[in-house]
């Protein structure tokens, strides 16, 4: 089944909407509602008191929407890795990779703050990340810091990673101060405008403004099947990354170079979970970045005498994922572990 996506083609974009909705399919026949999130900022908040309030929105509709922006999401990274050329050549294995692997957790799977705030993070990535520097001018440095800014506005953890935007333009750009005060300036109008309106609307609060960071393992116990899905992600992202530094050496001083800044933002977002992730749902960057990396062994393994191996591997997540999914719901008598609170 991989092959279908080894090609870059417009079919294969058809094949990838199909491919969405079979493995999400159970979250379909059962939508789930959403998050909560105590993180959510004030944009978010707003847009769903408004759909849910006034267009009167159920599950299903929510369900749909989550769908389709995880599916944006996975053509954004697509599209940056393909575009950058951190793989040989054109196809859709990353943006599979980040369909299958987000299916592991339900958390992943629902609207909200964070995976909106995702939505705006991975294009301002991507503007940094190009590794022409004479491409990218000084409006599209604002830019990325505007779309940053509207992120964090979303979800106030992901100010973050205004940090990883600078260490991308400290290792792509030759460093000049004023393009860093660019991308700041590009970071704070969001929140200049939210404090002018609600200021002049009586509502305006220092509370937005506090990052909600703190040095303890902030999720509590993690459920056996949570732990089965960071065991998934953490051994998909031991073979991508392992695939990656075989085949460094062939790679271009550039390519090198972007493989090494996503790994940055891999430890950048799972700083963000022990510094401030409240729940599930703030891993999805990470997932996005482990997606990247383990988009390498869909491409690389699939010769004539791994072929069966890697089909079968898939086979086995895709199992594995609807297993995570459906029997903790609605199997709850079945343990995936004979003792009880293994972690």
């Amino acid at each position: 089944m991989t092959h279908l996506f080894r090609s870059g083609n417009p079919t294969t974009l058809v094949w990838l909407m199909l491919y969405t909705l079979g493995v999400k399919i159970l979250f379909l026949i059962h939508p789930l509602p959403l998050a909560k999130e105590a993180q959510a900022g004030f944009l978010y908040t707003s847009l769903i008191s408004l759909l849910e309030h006034q267009l009167h929105w159920g599950n299903g509709h929510f369900q749909w929407i989550a769908i389709v922006l995880l599916l944006i999401l996975a053509l954004q990274l697509n599209q940056m890795l393909i575009r950058y050329h951190l793989l040989p050549g054109r196809n859709y294995y990353p943006a599979m990779s980040f369909i299958l692997l987000s299916t592991f957790e339900p958390a992943w799977n629902q609207v909200s703050a964070s995976l909106l705030a995702t939505c705006f993070l991975l294009p301002a990535v991507a503007l940094v990340l190009h590794p022409d520097h004479q491409v990218i001018k000084r409006p599209q440095l604002y830019h990325a810091g505007l779309s940053l800014g509207i992120a964090s506005l979303l979800s106030i953890s992901f100010s973050l990673f205004l940090m990883l935007l600078w260490i991308m333009m400290l290792v792509n750009r030759p460093f000049r101060v004023a393009e860093w005060l660019l991308v700041l300036m590009g970071w704070l109008t969001p929140f200049y405008f939210y404090a002018v309106i609600s200021f002049l609307l009586n509502h305006f609060s220092w509370e937005m403004w506090k990052l909600p960071f703190h040095m303890q393992w902030p999720i509590g116990p993690l459920n056996p099947w949570t732990w089965l899905a960071t065991g998934v992600l953490g051994f998909m992202f031991i073979i991508g990354f392992t695939l990656v530094w075989i085949h460094l050496s062939g790679m271009v001083i550039q390519v090198r170079k972007s493989w090494i800044l996503l790994l940055c933002f891999g430890i950048i977002a799972l700083g963000k979970i022990l510094l401030g992730g409240a729940s599930e749902a703030d891993w999805l960057p990470l997932v996005v970045v482990i997606a990247a990396f383990a988009s390498n062994l869909w491409w690389y393994l699939p010769v004539r005498r791994w072929v069966w191996t890697v089909n079968a591997l898939h086979l086995l997540l895709i199992l594995l994922a609807w297993a995570t999914i459906y029997l903790p719901a609605h199997q709850p008598q079945i343990q995936l572990f004979p003792w009880k609170n293994p972690f």
